[in-house]
C-alpha cells in the first residue's frame, strides 16, 4: 500500500512539474495615459508570434485595441472596443479569451487625444 501511494505521489509531482514549465502572461504592460494613438507591441518585436493572455481597459472616450497585419495599407482589426456610457461615467472592456497574434503583426491602441484611459495587458512572445 505504501509503495502504491509513493508511486502515485511521484506521478503527481512529475505531472505538476511538467505543467509548470510554461509561463502564462510572462510579459506585462500597464499604462495610464492620454496619448491618442500608440503602438503597444511592434511587428518587429513580434518576431515569432505572440499570445495575448489578458487585456483590460478603462476609458473616458471611445478606445479600440487592434491587431495590425504587416504591410502598408492593411486595415487594423479591432479586438477590444471601450466606450463610456456618458460624459461622466467611464467605460471598460476586457479581452474575452486569449488570442494568438501571428508573427509580424503589431498591437495598437487608438482613442481621442487628451482623454484619460488605462490599459493592463499580459502576453507571451513565442520562443521567449
Amino acid at each position: 500500500m505504501k509503495t502504491a501511494f509513493a508511486a502515485f505521489l511521484a506521478a503527481l509531482t512529475l505531472a505538476a512539474a511538467a505543467g509548470a514549465a510554461e509561463p502564462i502572461g510572462g510579459s506585462f504592460l500597464s499604462t495610464v495615459d492620454t496619448v491618442a494613438n500608440k503602438t503597444l507591441i511592434t511587428g518587429s518585436t513580434n518576431a515569432n508570434g505572440l499570445y495575448l493572455r489578458t487585456i483590460a481597459t478603462g476609458c473616458a472616450m471611445n478606445l479600440t485595441v487592434s491587431v495590425v497585419p504587416p504591410g502598408t495599407g492593411t486595415p487594423a482589426r479591432p479586438i477590444i472596443a471601450c466606450s463610456p456610457s456618458s460624459s461622466t461615467i467611464t467605460g471598460s472592456a476586457m479581452l474575452p479569451d486569449p488570442l494568438y497574434v501571428p508573427a509580424g503583426w503589431s498591437v495598437t491602441l487608438n482613442t481621442s487625444a487628451g482623454y484619460l484611459y488605462s490599459l493592463y495587458m499580459t502576453y507571451d512572445l513565442v520562443g521567449q
